[in-house]
Protein backbone atom coordinates (compact mmCIF):
# COMPACT_ATOMS: atom_id res chain seq x y z
CA UNK A 1 0.00 0.00 0.00
CA UNK A 2 1.35 3.54 -0.98
CA UNK A 3 2.12 5.79 2.15
CA UNK A 4 2.40 9.10 1.39
CA UNK A 5 3.98 12.09 2.71
CA UNK A 6 2.13 12.08 6.19
CA UNK A 7 2.39 16.13 7.82
CA UNK A 8 2.62 15.64 12.04
CA UNK A 9 0.99 18.22 14.47
CA UNK A 10 4.06 18.31 17.38
CA UNK A 11 3.05 19.37 20.71
CA UNK A 12 5.12 20.01 23.62
CA UNK A 13 4.93 19.16 27.63
CA UNK A 14 6.52 22.06 29.58
CA UNK A 15 9.55 19.73 30.34
CA UNK A 16 10.33 19.17 26.69
CA UNK A 17 10.07 22.64 25.63
CA UNK A 18 13.91 22.73 25.55
CA UNK A 19 14.54 19.89 23.66
CA UNK A 20 15.82 20.22 20.07
CA UNK A 21 13.13 19.62 17.46
CA UNK A 22 13.94 16.59 14.97
CA UNK A 23 15.71 17.69 11.94
CA UNK A 24 13.55 18.73 9.10
CA UNK A 25 12.85 16.17 6.24
CA UNK A 26 15.04 16.56 2.90
CA UNK A 27 13.10 18.83 0.61
CA UNK A 28 11.30 17.46 -2.34
CA UNK A 29 10.51 13.89 -3.34
CA UNK A 30 11.08 10.66 -1.41
CA UNK A 31 12.93 7.73 -2.68
CA UNK A 32 10.23 5.38 -3.90
CA UNK A 33 8.02 2.92 -1.49
CA UNK A 34 5.31 0.87 -3.84
CA UNK A 35 5.57 -0.64 -7.04
CA UNK A 36 2.37 -0.47 -9.47
CA UNK A 37 1.62 -3.34 -12.24
CA UNK A 38 -0.30 -1.07 -14.55
CA UNK A 39 -1.95 -4.29 -16.21
CA UNK A 40 -5.19 -4.79 -15.18
CA UNK A 41 -4.96 -8.60 -13.08
CA UNK A 42 -7.52 -10.47 -16.29
CA UNK A 43 -4.46 -9.38 -18.45
CA UNK A 44 -1.83 -10.32 -16.25
CA UNK A 45 -3.24 -13.85 -15.59
CA UNK A 46 -3.13 -14.45 -19.39
CA UNK A 47 0.23 -13.34 -19.94
CA UNK A 48 1.65 -15.14 -16.84
CA UNK A 49 -0.37 -17.98 -18.92
CA UNK A 50 1.22 -17.91 -21.81
CA UNK A 51 4.73 -17.56 -20.38
CA UNK A 52 4.75 -20.55 -18.57
CA UNK A 53 3.20 -22.53 -22.31
CA UNK A 54 4.36 -20.32 -24.47
CA UNK A 55 2.20 -20.80 -28.34
CA UNK A 56 4.00 -22.83 -30.51
CA UNK A 57 5.42 -21.92 -33.65
CA UNK A 58 3.63 -22.68 -36.66
CA UNK A 59 0.82 -24.52 -34.68
CA UNK A 60 -2.43 -22.82 -34.79
CA UNK A 61 -4.73 -25.59 -33.71
CA UNK A 62 -5.58 -23.91 -30.20
CA UNK A 63 -5.75 -20.79 -28.49
CA UNK A 64 -6.13 -20.11 -24.44
CA UNK A 65 -7.58 -16.99 -24.94
CA UNK A 66 -11.09 -18.35 -24.21
CA UNK A 67 -9.85 -19.12 -21.06
CA UNK A 68 -9.84 -15.61 -19.93
CA UNK A 69 -11.63 -12.76 -22.11
CA UNK A 70 -14.93 -14.42 -20.82
CA UNK A 71 -14.09 -13.82 -17.24
CA UNK A 72 -16.74 -11.73 -15.14
CA UNK A 73 -15.19 -8.24 -14.37
CA UNK A 74 -16.17 -5.02 -12.64
CA UNK A 75 -13.80 -3.08 -14.86
CA UNK A 76 -13.17 -2.46 -18.36
CA UNK A 77 -11.04 -5.17 -19.33
CA UNK A 78 -9.06 -3.08 -22.39
CA UNK A 79 -8.15 -0.22 -19.58
CA UNK A 80 -5.06 -0.26 -17.59
CA UNK A 81 -4.80 -0.46 -13.72
CA UNK A 82 -3.98 3.01 -11.87
CA UNK A 83 -0.61 3.88 -9.43
CA UNK A 84 -2.52 5.55 -6.75
CA UNK A 85 -1.30 7.92 -4.92
CA UNK A 86 -2.37 9.67 -1.14
CA UNK A 87 -1.41 11.99 0.67
CA UNK A 88 -2.58 14.48 3.78
CA UNK A 89 -5.75 16.11 3.40
CA UNK A 90 -4.74 20.14 2.78
CA UNK A 91 -5.94 22.56 5.05
CA UNK A 92 -8.22 24.14 2.83
CA UNK A 93 -8.68 25.54 -0.60
CA UNK A 94 -11.35 24.51 -3.43
CA UNK A 95 -8.45 22.81 -5.51
CA UNK A 96 -5.57 20.91 -5.53
CA UNK A 97 -3.01 20.33 -8.20
CA UNK A 98 -1.56 17.23 -8.92
CA UNK A 99 2.33 16.74 -10.72
CA UNK A 100 3.80 14.44 -12.30
CA UNK A 101 6.43 13.67 -13.86
CA UNK A 102 9.22 10.75 -14.91
CA UNK A 103 12.53 12.78 -13.40
CA UNK A 104 13.26 14.23 -9.90
CA UNK A 105 13.66 17.26 -11.72
CA UNK A 106 10.03 17.40 -12.74
CA UNK A 107 11.21 18.58 -16.02
CA UNK A 108 8.35 18.53 -18.57
CA UNK A 109 5.88 17.65 -15.64
CA UNK A 110 2.14 16.79 -16.31
CA UNK A 111 -0.09 18.96 -14.00
CA UNK A 112 -3.95 17.55 -13.13
CA UNK A 113 -6.40 19.90 -11.03
CA UNK A 114 -8.04 17.76 -8.71
CA UNK A 115 -10.93 18.67 -5.90
CA UNK A 116 -9.42 20.18 -2.68
CA UNK A 117 -11.00 17.18 -0.47
CA UNK A 118 -9.01 14.80 -2.35
CA UNK A 119 -6.60 12.32 -0.06
CA UNK A 120 -5.63 10.23 -3.01
CA UNK A 121 -5.42 10.14 -7.32
CA UNK A 122 -5.60 7.62 -9.98
CA UNK A 123 -3.01 8.34 -12.39
CA UNK A 124 -3.41 5.87 -15.68
CA UNK A 125 -1.76 5.16 -18.99
CA UNK A 126 2.12 4.99 -17.74
CA UNK A 127 4.98 3.41 -19.06
CA UNK A 128 5.96 -0.23 -17.48
CA UNK A 129 9.43 0.21 -15.87
CA UNK A 130 9.97 3.30 -14.87
CA UNK A 131 10.06 5.55 -11.55
CA UNK A 132 7.78 8.68 -11.62
CA UNK A 133 7.81 11.36 -9.07
CA UNK A 134 4.80 13.41 -7.90
CA UNK A 135 3.86 15.66 -5.59
CA UNK A 136 1.08 17.68 -4.82
CA UNK A 137 0.16 21.50 -3.60
CA UNK A 138 -3.02 23.10 -2.53
CA UNK A 139 -4.99 26.16 -4.13
CA UNK A 140 -2.26 28.30 -1.68
CA UNK A 141 0.48 26.97 -2.91
CA UNK A 142 1.34 24.59 0.09
CA UNK A 143 2.78 21.16 -0.27
CA UNK A 144 0.83 18.76 1.26
CA UNK A 145 2.79 15.67 -0.38
CA UNK A 146 5.32 13.92 -2.60
CA UNK A 147 6.81 10.68 -3.40
CA UNK A 148 7.78 8.31 -5.94
CA UNK A 149 7.07 5.20 -7.15
CA UNK A 150 7.68 2.47 -10.04
CA UNK A 151 5.73 1.09 -12.63
CA UNK A 152 5.51 -3.05 -13.33
CA UNK A 153 3.68 -4.24 -16.33
CA UNK A 154 4.59 -6.50 -19.98
CA UNK A 155 2.13 -4.62 -21.37
CA UNK A 156 1.12 -0.99 -21.83
CA UNK A 157 -2.95 -0.68 -22.82
CA UNK A 158 -4.53 3.05 -22.18
CA UNK A 159 -7.42 4.54 -20.72
CA UNK A 160 -9.20 6.17 -23.29
CA UNK A 161 -12.52 7.94 -22.69
CA UNK A 162 -14.77 6.49 -25.84
CA UNK A 163 -12.48 4.80 -27.35
CA UNK A 164 -11.77 1.10 -27.57
CA UNK A 165 -8.92 -1.35 -27.34
CA UNK A 166 -6.42 1.39 -27.33
CA UNK A 167 -2.64 0.15 -26.44
CA UNK A 168 1.07 0.76 -26.90
CA UNK A 169 3.09 -1.73 -28.99
CA UNK A 170 6.19 -0.74 -27.00
CA UNK A 171 7.52 -3.34 -24.61
CA UNK A 172 6.99 -6.40 -27.01
CA UNK A 173 10.17 -8.24 -27.38
CA UNK A 174 11.97 -9.34 -30.12
CA UNK A 175 12.48 -13.13 -31.00
CA UNK A 176 15.99 -13.11 -30.19
CA UNK A 177 15.32 -11.52 -26.82
CA UNK A 178 17.77 -8.75 -26.66
CA UNK A 179 15.66 -5.79 -27.82
CA UNK A 180 11.87 -4.57 -27.69
CA UNK A 181 10.09 -2.28 -29.61
CA UNK A 182 10.05 1.33 -27.82
CA UNK A 183 7.65 3.02 -26.01
CA UNK A 184 5.42 5.71 -27.02
CA UNK A 185 6.28 5.30 -30.96
CA UNK A 186 3.62 3.12 -32.26
CA UNK A 187 0.33 2.76 -30.72
CA UNK A 188 -2.71 0.68 -32.08
CA UNK A 189 -7.10 1.16 -31.43
CA UNK A 190 -10.31 1.54 -32.24
CA UNK A 191 -12.06 4.58 -34.00
CA UNK A 192 -12.13 7.72 -32.23
CA UNK A 193 -15.36 8.21 -34.22
CA UNK A 194 -17.70 6.68 -36.44
CA UNK A 195 -20.63 4.49 -36.23
CA UNK A 196 -20.49 1.36 -33.75
CA UNK A 197 -20.90 1.96 -29.92
CA UNK A 198 -19.07 1.62 -27.01
CA UNK A 199 -19.68 -0.97 -24.18
CA UNK A 200 -22.01 1.49 -22.63
CA UNK A 201 -24.13 1.80 -25.82
CA UNK A 202 -23.23 5.07 -26.67
CA UNK A 203 -22.06 5.61 -29.76
CA UNK A 204 -18.21 6.50 -30.07
CA UNK A 205 -17.30 10.20 -29.68
CA UNK A 206 -13.56 10.73 -28.58
CA UNK A 207 -14.22 13.94 -25.97
CA UNK A 208 -12.01 16.31 -24.26
CA UNK A 209 -10.89 13.56 -21.51
CA UNK A 210 -9.88 10.98 -23.91
CA UNK A 211 -8.41 13.32 -26.35
CA UNK A 212 -6.51 15.01 -23.84
CA UNK A 213 -5.37 10.82 -22.72
CA UNK A 214 -4.33 10.57 -26.46
CA UNK A 215 -2.05 13.65 -26.96
CA UNK A 216 -0.49 13.25 -23.45
CA UNK A 217 0.79 10.00 -24.69
CA UNK A 218 2.54 11.93 -27.21
CA UNK A 219 0.56 10.60 -30.53
CA UNK A 220 1.14 13.14 -33.69
CA UNK A 221 -0.16 11.38 -36.24
CA UNK A 222 -3.64 9.22 -37.28
CA UNK A 223 -3.47 6.71 -39.38
CA UNK A 224 -6.88 5.99 -40.44
CA UNK A 225 -7.81 2.21 -42.14
CA UNK A 226 -11.24 3.06 -42.63
CA UNK A 227 -13.72 3.46 -45.28
CA UNK A 228 -14.58 7.01 -45.84
CA UNK A 229 -18.14 5.81 -44.81
CA UNK A 230 -17.51 4.59 -41.77
CA UNK A 231 -14.61 7.20 -41.22
CA UNK A 232 -17.69 10.19 -41.87
CA UNK A 233 -16.27 11.84 -44.66
CA UNK A 234 -13.82 13.16 -42.08
CA UNK A 235 -10.66 15.10 -43.52
CA UNK A 236 -8.41 15.84 -39.93
CA UNK A 237 -8.11 13.54 -36.64
CA UNK A 238 -10.59 14.17 -34.66
CA UNK A 239 -7.33 14.76 -31.67
CA UNK A 240 -6.92 17.94 -33.85
CA UNK A 241 -7.00 19.01 -36.96
CA UNK A 242 -3.02 20.14 -36.34
CA UNK A 243 -2.02 16.35 -36.35
CA UNK A 244 -1.13 14.44 -39.64
CA UNK A 245 -3.95 12.51 -40.59
CA UNK A 246 -4.25 10.05 -43.65
CA UNK A 247 -6.89 7.37 -44.59
CA UNK A 248 -6.19 4.54 -46.59
CA UNK A 249 -9.43 2.91 -46.46
CA UNK A 250 -8.69 0.32 -49.30
CA UNK A 251 -6.91 -1.94 -47.29
CA UNK A 252 -10.73 -3.24 -46.14
CA UNK A 253 -10.97 -5.22 -48.54
CA UNK A 254 -6.91 -6.67 -48.50
CA UNK A 255 -6.96 -7.60 -44.35
CA UNK A 256 -5.15 -10.89 -43.35
CA UNK A 257 -4.44 -13.46 -45.69
CA UNK A 258 -4.79 -10.61 -48.80
CA UNK A 259 -2.55 -8.58 -47.51
CA UNK A 260 0.20 -9.45 -50.14
CA UNK A 261 -2.33 -8.51 -53.00
CA UNK A 262 -2.36 -4.65 -52.62
CA UNK A 263 0.57 -2.17 -52.01
CA UNK A 264 -1.47 -0.29 -49.43
CA UNK A 265 0.23 -1.61 -46.37
CA UNK A 266 3.59 -1.01 -47.62
CA UNK A 267 2.15 3.13 -48.09
CA UNK A 268 0.52 2.65 -45.18
CA UNK A 269 3.96 1.62 -43.41
CA UNK A 270 6.08 4.34 -45.93
CA UNK A 271 3.60 7.19 -43.87
CA UNK A 272 4.34 5.66 -40.52
CA UNK A 273 8.47 5.67 -41.24
CA UNK A 274 8.12 9.26 -42.79
CA UNK A 275 6.11 10.62 -39.77
CA UNK A 276 8.20 8.62 -37.45
CA UNK A 277 11.62 10.03 -39.04
CA UNK A 278 9.67 13.83 -37.74
CA UNK A 279 9.73 12.84 -34.41
CA UNK A 280 5.75 11.81 -34.60
CA UNK A 281 4.57 9.16 -32.94
CA UNK A 282 1.66 7.54 -34.76
CA UNK A 283 -2.06 5.94 -34.12
CA UNK A 284 -3.29 3.40 -36.53
CA UNK A 285 -6.72 2.30 -36.24
CA UNK A 286 -9.73 0.70 -38.22
CA UNK A 287 -13.21 0.79 -36.33
CA UNK A 288 -12.27 -2.02 -33.26
CA UNK A 289 -8.66 -2.11 -34.24
CA UNK A 290 -8.82 -5.30 -34.77
CA UNK A 291 -8.73 -6.64 -38.32
CA UNK A 292 -7.17 -4.44 -40.41
CA UNK A 293 -5.20 -3.00 -37.58
CA UNK A 294 -4.21 -6.24 -36.81
CA UNK A 295 -2.88 -6.79 -39.98
CA UNK A 296 -0.90 -3.74 -40.15
CA UNK A 297 0.33 -4.69 -36.65
CA UNK A 298 1.23 -8.16 -37.54
CA UNK A 299 3.44 -6.27 -40.46
CA UNK A 300 5.09 -4.13 -38.36
CA UNK A 301 6.08 -6.33 -35.60
CA UNK A 302 7.01 -9.13 -38.12
CA UNK A 303 9.37 -6.59 -39.64
CA UNK A 304 10.84 -6.00 -36.07
CA UNK A 305 11.59 -8.95 -35.45
CA UNK A 306 8.88 -10.20 -32.89
CA UNK A 307 8.49 -14.20 -32.55
CA UNK A 308 5.36 -15.85 -33.32
CA UNK A 309 4.05 -16.38 -29.91
CA UNK A 310 4.55 -12.79 -28.99
CA UNK A 311 2.39 -11.29 -32.30
CA UNK A 312 -0.43 -13.96 -31.81
CA UNK A 313 -0.65 -12.44 -27.93
CA UNK A 314 -0.57 -8.91 -29.30
CA UNK A 315 -3.32 -10.34 -31.41
CA UNK A 316 -5.47 -11.73 -29.20
CA UNK A 317 -5.18 -9.01 -26.65
CA UNK A 318 -8.28 -7.53 -28.55
CA UNK A 319 -10.51 -10.27 -27.22
CA UNK A 320 -10.28 -7.98 -24.05
CA UNK A 321 -11.72 -5.10 -25.25
CA UNK A 322 -16.00 -3.72 -24.83
CA UNK A 323 -15.85 -2.42 -27.56
CA UNK A 324 -15.86 -5.25 -29.99
CA UNK A 325 -18.94 -6.49 -31.15
CA UNK A 326 -18.12 -9.99 -32.89
CA UNK A 327 -16.07 -12.67 -31.69
CA UNK A 328 -13.14 -13.16 -30.29
CA UNK A 329 -9.99 -12.65 -32.33
CA UNK A 330 -8.07 -16.27 -32.18
CA UNK A 331 -4.81 -17.34 -33.11
CA UNK A 332 -6.70 -20.94 -33.96
CA UNK A 333 -8.29 -23.03 -33.59
CA UNK A 334 -8.26 -24.42 -37.11
CA UNK A 335 -11.30 -24.09 -39.19
CA UNK A 336 -13.47 -21.63 -36.56
CA UNK A 337 -15.13 -18.50 -37.76
CA UNK A 338 -13.76 -16.77 -35.38
CA UNK A 339 -10.12 -16.87 -35.77
CA UNK A 340 -10.80 -14.66 -38.70
CA UNK A 341 -8.15 -15.59 -41.06
CA UNK A 342 -5.28 -14.89 -38.98
CA UNK A 343 -4.11 -18.55 -39.01
CA UNK A 344 -4.30 -18.15 -43.23
CA UNK A 345 -2.26 -15.10 -42.57
CA UNK A 346 0.36 -16.45 -40.59
CA UNK A 347 0.75 -19.66 -42.72
CA UNK A 348 0.59 -17.62 -45.57
CA UNK A 349 4.04 -16.33 -45.24
CA UNK A 350 5.30 -19.72 -45.78
CA UNK A 351 4.61 -19.69 -49.38
CA UNK A 352 6.70 -19.60 -52.53
CA UNK A 353 4.58 -15.48 -52.21
CA UNK A 354 7.44 -14.42 -49.82
CA UNK A 355 11.22 -15.30 -50.00
CA UNK A 356 13.37 -15.47 -46.90
CA UNK A 357 14.30 -17.91 -43.86
CA UNK A 358 12.13 -15.71 -41.23
CA UNK A 359 9.42 -14.00 -40.55
CA UNK A 360 11.03 -11.31 -40.23
CA UNK A 361 13.49 -11.51 -43.56
CA UNK A 362 9.88 -12.10 -45.66
CA UNK A 363 7.99 -8.99 -44.82
CA UNK A 364 11.19 -7.25 -44.83
CA UNK A 365 11.55 -8.56 -49.01
CA UNK A 366 7.87 -8.10 -49.58
CA UNK A 367 8.36 -3.94 -48.52
CA UNK A 368 11.11 -3.60 -50.20
CA UNK A 369 10.56 -5.65 -53.77
CA UNK A 370 6.66 -4.50 -53.30
CA UNK A 371 3.60 -6.73 -54.06
CA UNK A 372 4.00 -9.86 -56.17
CA UNK A 373 1.22 -9.46 -58.21
CA UNK A 374 1.52 -5.79 -58.54
CA UNK A 375 2.85 -3.37 -61.36
CA UNK A 376 6.03 -1.99 -61.79
CA UNK A 377 5.19 1.36 -60.18
CA UNK A 378 3.79 -0.32 -56.99
CA UNK A 379 4.55 1.02 -54.08
CA UNK A 380 8.08 -0.09 -52.59
CA UNK A 381 9.94 1.01 -49.52
CA UNK A 382 13.87 1.40 -49.50
CA UNK A 383 16.57 -0.84 -47.43
CA UNK A 384 17.34 2.88 -46.52
CA UNK A 385 13.98 3.25 -44.66
CA UNK A 386 13.50 -0.44 -43.61
CA UNK A 387 16.45 -0.39 -41.78
CA UNK A 388 16.19 3.06 -40.15
CA UNK A 389 12.71 1.72 -38.87
CA UNK A 390 14.26 -0.98 -37.68
CA UNK A 391 17.14 0.66 -35.87
CA UNK A 392 14.75 3.29 -34.46
CA UNK A 393 11.83 1.29 -33.14
CA UNK A 394 13.88 -0.81 -31.01
CA UNK A 395 16.00 -0.75 -28.28
CA UNK A 396 18.26 -2.86 -26.15
CA UNK A 397 16.54 -4.60 -23.27
CA UNK A 398 18.36 -4.13 -19.84
CA UNK A 399 19.20 -7.79 -18.48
Amino acid sequence: MWVGLTLLAVSCRKDEALQPLPPDPPPGPQPAQTEFNMENPLVTSYLDWLEKLPYRDGDYSYSNIDDFYLTETDYRKDWPSPATISWEKAAGGSTQRVVLADNPGFEDAVTVSISGSAVKHDIYNLIPGKEYWWKVTSTAGEAVGSGSFRTLGRKRFLKVDKVCNVRDLGGIPTADGTKRIKYGILFRGGEMNGHHKDYDGVFCRIGTPGTRAMLQAGIAADLDMRTADEAELITSSPLGSDLDYIRFETVNKYYYDKFWTTDEYIKALQWTIDELRQGKPVYFHCVFGADRTGTFAFIIESLLGVSENQIAIDYELTSFSYGLEAPPRRRGPKNELSVYRYRQMAEGLRTSVFTGATWQEKIYNFCLNGYPYGPSTAAKISAADLDWFIENSLEAIDK
